[in-house]
């Protein structure tokens, strides 16, 4: 009776143990319960990522919008200094200009270029004013309506001035170089070869610039621009050299 009493319990337990689901199992569940917290760390670690890329995103758009402002802003202090640079450069000679005799034209009634020194001097008032566009106009009217004036060469100087103030750097040096080949004994020779290697420096021509200021140390010494010819010719040996 005994031994089939602890068989019974033994196969009740058996029973007992069969009909036991496994998702109802502690450890199943806790189990369970630890895979469903990772998983929503993942997609909390997910959303943290996406969300830091985000703002590297915008932090990076932040930095490039802040350097081109910059750089705009640097440009532009730059392009000012440069106009009043250039403007200041253009008064002094002007200036310079009006102080020289060779400004002055004939003035006698019976003179075969009567009027000629007003157009000249109404071109020049256009330069004096900046209007660039309008004073290269009159000079090359000028140009083409007096070409026996005494102020010619001047003309063609000025007009290589008005080019070179409108940033049109070929037109600048071709007429220039004009000049130089017109009229070789006009007193604004040295001038124009100056304004021929600022120009090729500007450029970049580095080699034809220095050549320019070379001949101007070499044949003009005693000219007006001799010292800026060297000044600016030792510039271009110590930066290309």
């Amino acid at each position: 009776m005994h031994r089939l009493c602890v068989v019974l319990l033994g196969a009740s337990v058996l029973a007992a143990c069969s009909t036991t689901r496994p998702e109802d199992e502690p450890a199943y569940v806790k189990a369970v319960a630890v895979e469903a917290r990772v998983e929503r760390l993942e997609h909390q670690n997910e959303a943290l990522l996406a969300m830091q890329r985000q703002l590297d995103a915008t932090q990076a758009s932040v930095r490039r919008l802040q350097g081109e402002v910059e750089e705009g802003q640097h440009g532009t202090q730059t392009k000012a200094a440069e106009t009043r640079n250039l403007y200041s450069d253009l008064e002094s000679r002007l200036k310079a200009l009006e102080a020289r005799p060779e400004a002055v034209a004939p003035t006698a009634p019976q003179s075969p270029v009567v009027g000629d020194h007003d157009v000249y001097q109404a071109a020049l008032d256009l330069l004096k004013k900046h209007d660039f566009a309008g004073a290269e106009g009159a000079l090359k009217a000028f140009i083409s309506a007096y070409p026996q004036s005494a102020l010619l060469d001047n003309a063609k100087y000025w007009l290589g001035e008005s080019y070179y103030s409108e940033g049109k750097l070929p037109e600048a040096v071709a007429a220039f170089a004009r000049l130089i080949a017109d009229h070789p004994d006009s007193k604004k020779v040295p001038d124009a070869l100056l304004m021929i290697g600022k120009s090729q420096t500007e450029q970049k021509r580095f080699k034809e610039a220095r050549a320019a200021f070379a001949r101007i140390v070499k044949t003009y010494s005693d000219s007006s621009v001799a010292a800026e010819a060297r000044t600016r010719l030792k510039k271009l040996d110590a930066d290309h050299h």
